[in-house]
């Protein structure tokens, strides 16, 4: 008995074609991962877990808005026929889904999502690699929030690299902890030509100054950390736009600036603040410090690395500071003065005798690595006090502004503490 093969009939051209958008899986799932930061995943409402794919002009974006962020993406898409003026909800959980299970031997095939009106109501399909699926259970438009409108304050536009690099910085010091929503953002207090970016969890502090363009508007504003972190990848390209915003419930307000949006040249994210006034911290750090000690951050790492895998639980590493040196080493409860840390030179300045200080090893440790010159500076006036890290600049480089304020904790009893 003879078996012949036949080859599968494949039909990649969908029947719907209301709207109909082509583009590559990859292109597709990279920029519904771009919306889905606007998008919750328990949404209150169901609408809230769709996103409204709509042409326009021959140009195809996705929106996604969960009433306090809204991202909208341009898709680098085919032409194919004339791109109606149409507009379409899918579920985004569902169109992400079918459109990597469709691609997944291969992420650069064509993908067609398409939709057209049957008996009232909205018909979406997915045709990639021969395979058309439908949808059959969609929601009318009718159903989506409209966007809010704002004014525009002022917008300004920064090196990507330079922004995205501070609130980095300045996330690291932000809480995790959401019963405390202000401790939880990233301040962003602009005054002239200057733009300071801040954080603190109540133990620590960073703050951070860029230089701007031209003069801005005086604003200040929350970012929640955690948006900022998951929009970060997605806002691509050399340059990203600052816009403030105002809506016409908050208009009144100083400055006006209760949303702002940052956009790049295919994705804009508009974001609401967090209400409520931030601590007043500037005044935390010092203008000048009388003690300084400059080391060698890669060493300086190393030795924290160290005290932070082997320090027995919840105990502090000891940083020892003297004329020269510094060492930074595990605490142990027993067996302390069998351990032996090297000694790493230092420049010191008015540091006449040893001092014992104990920190947090994870937060000395972010600190380090947030900053990148090869030498940091440890500054105070005197120990234990809070100690202001920050990059000691090379000659011919720009000068940075990054400082990060760390409180020090209790010694252990056990070594001298109360």
């Amino acid at each position: 008995m003879t078996i012949t093969a036949t080859k599968p009939i494949t039909n990649t051209e969908p029947a719907l074609a209301d709207l109909e958008i082509t583009a590559t899986g990859t292109e597709w799932l990279r920029r519904l991962a771009a919306v889905g930061v606007a998008v919750s995943s328990r949404p209150p409402v169901p609408v809230l877990g769709f996103v409204l794919l709509e042409c326009s002009r021959g140009k195809a974006t996705i929106t996604g808005y969960d009433y306090s962020t809204s991202a909208v993406v341009k898709m680098n898409h085919e032409t194919v026929g004339a791109l109606r003026n149409a507009k379409a909800l899918v579920p985004l959980s569902w169109l992400a889904r079918t459109i990597r299970v469709l691609t997944t031997r291969k992420r650069d095939v064509p993908v067609t999502v398409a939709s057209k009106e049957m008996l009232g109501r909205m018909l979406v399909t997915v045709t990639a690699a021969g395979f058309t699926i439908p949808l059959l259970h969609g929601m009318p438009i009718t159903e989506y929030p409209a966007l809010p409108e704002h004014a525009e304050l002022d917008t300004f536009t920064l090196d990507r690299e330079d922004l995205a690099a501070a609130l980095d910085r300045a996330s690291i010091a932000a809480s995790k902890d959401d019963t405390l929503p202000i401790l939880t953002s990233i301040e962003l207090d602009c005054s002239g030509k200057s733009l300071t970016l801040q954080a603190t969890d109540r133990y620590r502090l960073s703050s951070e100054t860029l230089k701007l363009p031209r003069t801005v508007q005086e604003f200040n504003f929350l970012l929640p950390a955690t948006a900022w972190k998951a929009m970060a990848k997605h806002l691509a390209g050399d340059k990203i736009t600052v816009g403030v915003l105002v809506s016409g419930d908050v208009a009144g307000r100083s400055g006006g600036s209760s949303t702002i949006y940052l956009a790049t040249e295919d994705c804009t994210y508009t974001l609401s603040g967090v209400g409520g006034d931030y601590p007043k911290i500037k005044s935390l750090f010092e203008q000048h410090y009388s003690q300084t000690l400059d080391v060698n951050r890669r060493d300086l790492m190393d030795q924290v690395l160290v005290a932070r895998e082997l320090n027995e639980r919840n105990l502090p590493a000891l940083v020892k500071i003297g004329p020269g040196s510094v060492t930074v080493s595990p605490t142990f409860d027993e067996g302390a003065d069998q351990a032996t840390t090297p000694v790493l030179l230092a420049d010191t300045t008015n540091i006449d005798e040893q001092v014992t200080v104990a920190y947090n090893p994870h937060y000395l440790l972010d600190a380090l690595t947030v900053i990148k010159a090869e030498v940091v500076r440890f500054s105070f006036f005197s120990l234990p006090k809070p100690v202001c890290i920050s990059p000691v600049n090379e000659k011919g480089k720009k000068q940075g502004t990054y400082r990060h304020l760390i409180m020090p904790v209790r010694m252990p009893s056990t070594l001298g503490g109360e």
